[in-house]
């Protein structure tokens, strides 16, 4: 019986991991900046299956991120833009294996287009969110790009296992947040 137990604990711990980085065919999310991105199709790159998530501006502009979800985490491929494939060399980690905690870092150094990047996130601590698509207790992850030439951004995510990030903060005082989420 303990073995039993122990197997669909496992199986559950597995199953939850899983969709703690969200990420299905024709999942959506709408920001109230008006972008809305969208998973739209599943590919091979560079010997990995990836996700393609599509990002549509108000204006029009699209661009769409290759992701792949794996054990070690969610990766970033390579960026699609203006008809032009943008590859990270090496691929880029956006989140670490689950589960997320208080004081968790990672980052690395990429390049893109010939430019070394670097990017630094840690996780500050969770934060109670309300934002038009609903209240939540989201980890609050700064995450800093910095290139070569010494310019910096730094923008805090507020992420919620199987939803996604929830709200956008820039050092500014700018805020995007979500406006609808559907699976």
């Amino acid at each position: 019986m303990r073995r039993l137990l122990g197997f669909f604990l496992l199986l559950g711990l597995a199953l939850a991991q899983k969709g703690y980085y969200p990420h299905a065919l024709g999942m959506r999310w709408v920001y109230s900046s008006g972008e809305v991105q969208t998973f739209t199709e599943v590919r091979e790159l560079a010997g990995a299956e990836v996700w393609m998530l599509e990002h549509r501006y108000k204006d029009g502009a699209t661009m769409t991120e290759a992701l792949a979800f794996n054990d070690r985490g969610v990766w970033v491929f390579a960026v699609i833009s203006g008809g032009e494939t943008l590859t990270y060399d090496p691929p880029l980690q956006l989140y670490p294996k689950p589960p997320l905690r208080t004081g968790l870092r990672w980052g690395g150094t990429t390049r893109l287009r010939g430019q070394a990047l670097k990017v630094e996130a840690e996780v500050l601590g969770l934060s109670g969110v309300e934002v038009k698509a609903g209240r939540y207790n989201a980890f609050r992850i700064r995450s800093k790009l910095a290139a070569a030439g010494g310019s910096e951004s730094v923008v805090d995510l507020y992420f919620v296992p199987g939803v996604g990030v929830v709200r956008y903060a820039t050092a500014d005082g700018g805020v995007i947040d979500l406006v609808e989420f559907a699976r």
